[in-house]
C-alpha cells in the first residue's frame, strides 16, 4: 500500500493540484491516542428488592385477584310453573263515545205529470227523465220502489247508477249537473227502503258517449253479483230479520 500511494500521485498529479488535501495513512501507530473516559459520576445503585409482605397480606391479594368459588351442592333451581302466566289485558280507557245512526235522506216525492218512464230490464232497470229534469211521476217511482225493496234483501250485490243527461258539447258541466240531480233521486230511493249506501256507486257521466243511440235523459240502474246471502250482512239497511234472501237470474 505504501509503494501504490507514490505511483498515483505521479500517474495523476492533475487531480491533487487543486482543493483541499487530506493525508492518508494507513500505518495504525500514527493515529494520535484517544483521550481517557472520565471516572463514572457514581457507582451503579444495587437492584431494589421487592418489600417483604406477612402472610397474611399475601393470602388477602390472592383472595381478591382469584374469584370466589361457591359450591353448588346446597343451590337448588326455582320450580317451573305448570301452565304459562296469564297475558296481560290493558283494558281500553274508559270513553263513552256517543254513536249515530246515519241520517236517511229527504223522502222522494212523486210529480204528477212528469215525463219519464221505467223499463225493468234483466239486469236492474232503465229510467227516462225529462229535459233538465230529476221528477220521477208516479208510475216510475213506484217501479224504483219495488226494485229497491228487492235489492235491500240482495246484500251482496253491488249497484251502479250511471246517470246521462242531454246538452252541449261546449258545455259540459250543466249536463253532468243534471244528471248528478238523477244520480242522487235514485239513491234516496234506494236508501230509503233499506239498501246499505255502501252498496250505491252513482256516476254522474253527463253526456253520451258518440255512438249512443239511447235517449241522453236517463239513468241506467245496473245490479251486479248474483250470490245469494242473508238479510243479517247488509249494512245500514232496515232489512226485516225475516225476509229470505233471493237469488237473481
Amino acid at each position: 500500500m505504501k509503494r501504490l500511494l507514490p505511483a498515483l500521485l505521479l500517474a495523476a498529479p492533475s487531480a491533487f493540484t487543486a482543493g483541499a488535501y487530506a493525508q492518508v495513512s494507513t500505518n495504525i501507530d500514527a493515529l494520535p491516542a484517544a483521550p481517557a473516559s472520565p471516572p463514572a459520576a457514581r457507582a451503579a445503585a444495587p437492584p431494589r428488592r421487592p418489600p417483604a409482605t406477612s402472610a397474611a397480606t399475601s393470602h388477602a391479594a390472592a383472595s381478591h385477584m382469584e374469584p370466589r368459588r361457591t359450591s353448588t351442592a346446597s343451590v337448588t333451581p326455582p320450580d317451573v310453573p305448570p301452565q304459562p302466566p296469564a297475558p296481560v289485558v290493558i283494558p281500553p280507557p274508559a270513553v263513552a263515545v256517543q254513536t249515530y245512526p246515519p241520517v236517511p235522506p229527504t223522502p222522494v216525492k212523486p210529480v204528477a205529470g212528469a215525463p219519464g218512464s221505467a223499463e225493468t230490464e234483466p239486469d236492474g232497470m232503465r229510467l227516462t227523465f225529462g229535459s233538465g229534469s230529476a221528477n220521477l211521476n208516479p208510475a216510475s217511482l213506484d217501479a224504483l220502489t219495488a226494485l229497491a225493496k228487492t235489492l235491500a234483501t240482495e246484500p251482496t250485490r253491488r249497484i251502479s247508477l250511471l246517470a246521462y243527461a242531454a246538452g252541449s258539447e261546449d258545455d259540459r258541466s250543466t249536463s253532468r249537473r243534471v244528471a248528478l240531480a238523477r244520480a242522487l233521486t235514485v239513491r234516496a230511493v234506494l236508501v230509503n227502503e233499506g239498501v246499505a249506501t255502501t252498496r250505491i256507486y252513482p256516476r254522474a257521466i253527463g253526456l253520451p258517449p258518440h255512438g249512443d243511440a239511447s235517449t241522453p235523459d236517463r239513468l241506467d240502474l245496473i245490479a251486479s253479483g248474483t250470490v245469494p246471502a242473508g238479510p243479517e250482512q247488509a249494512q245500514f239497511g232496515a232489512v226485516p230479520p225475516s225476509s229470505p234472501a233471493k237469488a237473481t237470474p
